[in-house]
């Protein structure tokens, strides 16, 4: 079970396990730290002045018992299907001649589609359960749509010094791990991960992206700097007889 709680300060909705119940926390958005109660509780709101008199007005903290993010083996099932078929469709479209600018062009366009869900579920996914506030509803898509875009900026900086610098399988997978680590910092006041957590989800986007855009005929990271010299684009060497 777990509770939902309204700040005081920004009076945004959060998401608490119910084992925090009776602790105090700072509220990830303003940083106002909100006493966890174990019911609803009534904190006084801002002065009101009427006819030359003080008053004060309560307002009701709200608490509501909800179930606590559990593994779903239906959404699992979903989130599965959907993979398979972005799988499938970046394959299909790989075996499609073109040439390698356009391929590139359609390569960005399916990397900004892909970027939220990729982003939403590696939250879920890798969210600390011992962390007091989780994120939910419309806070959470406006703070993953945020993180996705910054990984996407982030992204095509990436390939876009890999195709300038050309470079090879070794210095790729530094330029990975440094953009990595960029990535972390930028993710953990957004999503308010831990360190190491932002780290894994960013890994989970980037090889996501990698596997994608080798199905689509872009090569794997390394060969980004390959792709200057041709005209076209090869497709995978999957197809049969390649």
């Amino acid at each position: 079970m777990s509770l939902h709680v309204i700040c005081p300060g920004c009076l945004k909705r959060f998401q608490v396990g119910a084992r925090f119940a009776g602790m105090k926390g700072p509220c990830p958005n303003c940083g106002t730290i909100i006493s966890i109660p174990q019911e609803s509780v009534q904190l006084p709101d801002a002065d009101e002045t009427k006819s030359g008199k003080e008053t004060k007005r309560n307002v009701s903290l709200s608490v509501i018992p909800r179930y606590d993010w559990e593994f779903d083996p239906a959404l699992a099932g979903l989130y599965a299907l959907g993979m398979l078929g972005v799988l499938l469709l970046a394959f299909l479209f790989g075996c499609i001649p073109m040439y390698g600018v356009l391929r590139s062009l359609f390569g960005t366009f399916g990397l900004c589609l892909i970027a939220f869900p990729l982003t939403l579920f590696g939250y879920q996914t890798l969210r600390d359960r011992e962390q007091i506030f989780a994120f939910t509803g419309e806070e959470l898509y406006r703070r993953a749509a945020l993180a996705a875009a910054g990984y996407v900026i982030l992204w095509l900086t990436l390939e876009s010094v890999l195709m300038a610098t050309r470079a090879d399988v070794y210095v790729s997978g530094f330029y990975f791990t440094a953009f990595a680590g960029l990535a972390t910092l930028f993710a953990v006041p957004i999503l308010v991960m831990r360190m190491q957590d932002a780290f894994l989800h960013y890994c989970i986007f980037g090889f996501s992206v990698i596997l994608v855009r080798y199905l689509m005929g872009l090569g794997w990271l390394w060969e980004s700097g390959g792709l200057v010299r041709y005209s076209t684009a090869p497709p995978p060497p999957l197809l049969p007889g390649m």
